[in-house]
């Protein structure tokens, strides 16, 4: 299956989201409805490569998954439409694969790997949204932004329960990571991802006043809601991580690492949960998650060694 390409643009928001700073809403609508056209062609296409390998489970699986995404994105063309009268054309986009997937890898995909492949784009896309609302000044992009986050969260819970369903019937269970059957388990285990993501942050901020970069007081704020949802899980609070050796890069490079560890362990938890309650709290500790994830990214690029 050929790879698709994407065309870089200048002035790129960040190295993730090849897309120019977005002025108003109706780019960002021109944006939103890209990314779900997208995710439409390439289901359709990993359809067509399974029916040729004749996979046809996956088949049907990317089927459905194809006209998910093309709802999803009607809708948006339906609100452009209400809003402006006319639907933007959309903004050009291109999966990311895995660099084994080709053609030699298609009759080995199951159809857990497929849809690992599928969440780890929807993430990309509830990523985006959440760094727009995050990082713009235009207080419609940032509301927009924000409510297109929280739709790409439920189409991750759908994509995840799907994916949580073909896990189990693949008799697989990961390994890297203990599963979390209980809120009670859930909120300890939050209690020692944000102490740490506490520490870190707070090293951040600490490293961007020394260099009297404007973002130093985003960071201790975010330091400060990491202790707070640290405490409301009984965790401690006293820091205990000392970065004063390191250049302001390399600490802000070590908190990216770890909120990126942190997010993908709530994800984790969400996708294993048990039931509702469980799945429910982890998505909004993940939400907390990639808000700090975004947050750290957009400084990391302004900071050099």
């Amino acid at each position: 299956m050929p790879r698709p390409t994407t065309d870089r643009h200048d002035g790129s928001l960040t190295p993730q989201f090849p897309v120019a700073e977005i002025a108003d809403v109706h780019q960002l609508m021109a944006v939103a409805i890209g990314m779900e056209h997208e995710a439409t062609l390439r289901y359709r296409e990993l359809a067509a490569e399974m029916r040729r390998a004749g996979t046809m489970d996956l088949a049907r699986l990317f089927d459905d998954l194809a006209k998910l995404e093309a709802e999803h994105e009607e809708e948006l063309v339906r609100m452009a439409e209400r809003t402006y009268g006319a639907a933007p054309a959309p903004v050009t986009f291109a999966w990311q694969f895995p660099e084994t997937f080709d053609e030699d890898g298609v009759g080995v995909l199951t159809p857990y790997r497929a849809l690992s492949i599928a969440v780890r784009n929807e993430e990309r896309g509830f990523t985006f949204y959440a760094y727009l609302s995050a990082a713009s000044t235009d207080p419609l992009v940032r509301e927009r932004a924000e409510a297109l986050a929280r739709g790409e969260l439920d189409h991750l819970a759908e994509l995840r329960a799907m994916r949580r369903r073909a896990y189990h019937a693949e008799l697989r269970k990961p390994q890297d990571r203990r599963a979390v059957h209980t809120l009670d388990e859930l909120r300890a285990l939050a209690g020692r991802l944000e102490t740490r993501a506490r520490d870190f942050d707070t090293a951040a901020a600490n490293a961007l006043t020394a260099i009297g970069h404007p973002a130093a007081a985003a960071m201790r704020r975010q330091a400060e809601q990491d202790a707070a949802l640290a405490a409301g899980a009984g965790a401690a609070v006293a820091p205990s991580l000392d970065t004063a050796a390191l250049s302001p890069a390399s600490t802000l490079g070590l908190a990216l690492k770890n909120a990126e560890e942190v997010f993908e362990a709530y994800m984790a938890a969400a996708e294993q949960a048990p039931d509702e309650a469980v799945m429910r709290e982890a998505q909004r500790l993940g939400q907390h998650a990639v808000a700090r994830l975004a947050l750290i990214r957009s400084q990391l690029g302004e900071v050099d060694d």
